[in-house]
């Protein structure tokens, strides 16, 4: 049986706007899935193994817990045992019938010290009286705001509220759902609207993007930092925007830092990235909170993924995997800076090939964003297509999602 696993994450964000937790999605390859079938518990023990193992908590997670789903047979054959409770949340999807032995289970992962949440909670009265057993242990219900009436989303909130049971709002894709579920008292949030926030036409696209662009491109080809400092120094504009940012972030300045080449030295050309992903966004270089946002978070870890895979797919062809990095970054400018992908791109001097890429999904550089789409979304079908395609593998793509996890998170 092939136990090849690919692990999806999205982030769940509490009411600050900052990273709380992952749902993890753990897949097997198309050719296993008959095998699932005949033995889930067993495929899904080796899945879940071999992602731990492979991938690493601290790669996959960082510093905040994972929900990870869980159907009947799981929760009663005790898979989540192999888990850590201190990493993961156990997350009973809404299909589960909460009968004697679902009931003695959830008890059970309890006083092991898991929390538990419900998913796709559809608040009626008859779905609170079937999950009434559940509620003592459960920590958390996520709320689904399509299946949900208005009216239903904020009736449950003094409901769960009264059980001192937190509300995880999912499904999240604008602005104003999350605003309205904001002011009710929902507690966490999940959904493409933190992946892709609502486009507000209005801030511009700085004039030096191009050239932040080819920085990052040159990027790629790991230079010696001799040769980058003399690229950077080519303009002024950004050269002096890298000896701000590092002037500001330094704590110790003994020794103040006046060129290209000390900047990076004091950086790290492996931190460099980073910096211009933030330069090019307009975002503030002062402080840290900007790196540490789900969004920069995300858009980081799906270029690298790109790249990655792009190494896998045509490891002799430099210049697919440094445009498969830029597609990555550019796919969601339209994020960071308020206006739409396409207007945004009118700006920047770029490869035809990366903006049909990002504009159309054309060419293999299409395909290579529309994986990492499909992977970001869960979406099956559109994976096996996209894999189909590119001639990727099972294999491959674990190997570049494993190490574009480790790579994001250090960055």
């Amino acid at each position: 049986m092939d136990s090849t696993a690919y692990i999806a994450r999205q982030p769940i964000l509490d009411r600050k706007g900052q990273l709380f937790a992952y749902e993890l999605l753990f897949r097997h390859s198309k050719k296993s899935e008959a095998a699932v079938v005949q033995n889930g518990i067993t495929a899904t023990a080796n899945v879940i193994e071999n992602a731990m193992n492979s991938v690493g908590l601290m790669e996959l997670l960082g510093s905040v817990k994972g929900f990870i789903n869980c159907n009947k047979e799981m929760l009663i054959g005790q898979l989540p045992a192999l888990l850590d409770p201190n990493w993961f949340v156990l997350e009973i999807l809404e299909d589960v019938e909460p009968d004697e032995n679902v009931v003695n289970a959830v008890i059970g992962f309890k006083r092991k010290g898991f929390e538990i949440a419900l998913d796709d909670f559809v608040f009626t009265a008859d779905n609170c009286e079937k999950f009434a057993p559940l509620f003592p242990y459960v920590s958390y219900v996520k709320i689904d705001l399509v299946e949900n009436t208005a009216a239903a989303r904020n009736a449950a909130v003094s409901f769960f509220k009264e059980r001192h049971i937190e509300l995880l709002a999912e499904k999240v894709e604008t602005a104003e759902e999350y605003n309205v579920c904001l002011e009710a008292g929902y507690d966490y949030f999940q959904g493409y609207f933190f992946a892709k926030p609502e486009v507000v036409t209005g801030r511009s696209i700085p004039t030096s993007a191009s050239a932040l662009l080819q920085l990052m491109r040159d990027l790629r080809y790991e230079p010696k930092l001799e040769d980058f400092a003399k690229k950077i120094m080519k303009f002024p504009e950004v050269e002096q925007s890298l000896l701000r940012y590092v002037e500001g972030a330094k704590t110790a300045k003994r020794t103040p830092i006046t060129t290209a080449r000390a900047a990076l030295e004091w950086i790290g050309l492996r931190n460099v990235h980073a910096w211009l992903m933030l330069l090019l966004y307009s975002r503030s270089v002062a402080g840290s909170t900007a790196f540490q946002s789900p969004l920069f978070r995300s858009v980081s870890h799906r270029a690298k993924f790109m790249e990655n895979l792009a190494l896998e797919i045509a490891p002799n062809h430099p210049n697919f995997f440094a445009d498969a990095f830029i597609v990555g970054v550019l796919s969601r400018i339209d994020a960071f800076v308020d206006v739409p992908v396409a207007e945004a791109l009118d700006k920047i001097v770029i490869a035809p090939e990366v903006r049909e890429a990002i504009t159309e999904h054309k060419g293999p550089l299409g395909f290579l964003l529309r994986l990492a789409n499909a992977v970001e979304s869960d979406d099956r079908e559109e994976l096996d297509v996209c894999m189909h395609k590119l001639f990727v593998t099972p294999q491959m793509l674990q190997k570049s999602l494993q190490s574009a996890f480790a790579w994001a998170n250090y960055a």
